[in-house]
């Protein structure tokens, strides 16, 4: 954070009669559960693979309606391959060179997209800020990046089957914008993020020692029906979404 954020968000904290020492104390996300019925939904979530593959075939039935496009991979490598063939295949909404941005994460990292693409002359950008140098310029190179890209990749914490919704959580290295600006947003997960429903997805972030500062859920590209109830997708953002499901 530079420090015209700082001076900001202590100035916000001063108004509300708040410092560092009262944020320490977590509100719970729900606080109307019944006594057990938060270990319920998290036992709920043990599935074999059997089970999480029948998960699978639920999600690829709705996420049709979502016009969500679901691939499944059964390696990470696979799934690299899987992604740099979306590319090729792919225009760009605007004309120009193709560039991908890509969030900072490990899984991401696995898929050797740079070397999928490299013969298509498709540039991968990672979205990632160089703690060496000034916070913000970094900021406004990241924006840059999307806005230059036509392709997002990012990982997905969960997907809840029944919807086709997915959870990413923000934080270094994944920026919002990475699945927001591009034409095109691609979202990477493994078979055991597979949940059943928005209740277990749920669940999964009560369990967790703490949240960021904003996550987003995504079902499907952007759409809206607002002009003549005629469904247009890409309105507010991407108008093509990829869902890549590695099995192995």
């Amino acid at each position: 954070m530079n420090n015209a954020e700082q001076t900001f968000f202590t100035r916000l904290r001063d108004a509300l009669g708040r410092n560092s020492s009262t944020r320490a104390v977590r509100e719970p996300l729900f606080d109307s559960r019944e006594p057990g019925e938060l270990d319920a939904l998290l036992a709920r979530t043990n599935r074999t693979r059997k089970e999480r593959l029948d998960l699978l075939a639920t999600l690829k039935e709705f996420a049709a309606i979502l016009n969500l496009r679901i691939h499944t991979a059964s390696s990470t490598d696979g799934a690299g391959k899987t992604i740099a063939e979306i590319a090729r295949t792919t225009d760009t909404e605007w004309g120009g060179e193709k560039r991908i941005t890509m969030h900072d994460n490990p899984l991401l990292h696995g898929l050797n997209l740079e070397g999928h693409c490299k013969q298509d002359g498709i540039a991968v950008d990672i979205s990632a800020i160089d703690p060496d140098k000034d916070e913000l310029t970094e900021k406004l190179r990241l924006r840059h990046q999307a806005e230059a890209a036509y392709m997002g990749i990012t990982g997905a914490d969960w997907c809840a089957a029944d919807c086709g919704a997915i959870a990413v959580m923000a934080g270094p290295g994944r920026g919002r914008a990475t699945s927001l600006v591009p034409s095109v947003h691609v979202a990477v997960l493994t078979l055991d993020q597979l949940v059943a429903d928005l209740p277990e997805l749920y669940a999964q972030l009560e369990n967790r020692a703490s949240l960021p500062v904003s996550f987003n859920f995504i079902s499907g590209p952007s759409k809206t029906a607002d002009i003549e109830a005629h469904m247009v997708h890409g309105a507010h953002g991407p108008r093509e979404m990829h869902l890549i499901v590695i099995t192995e």
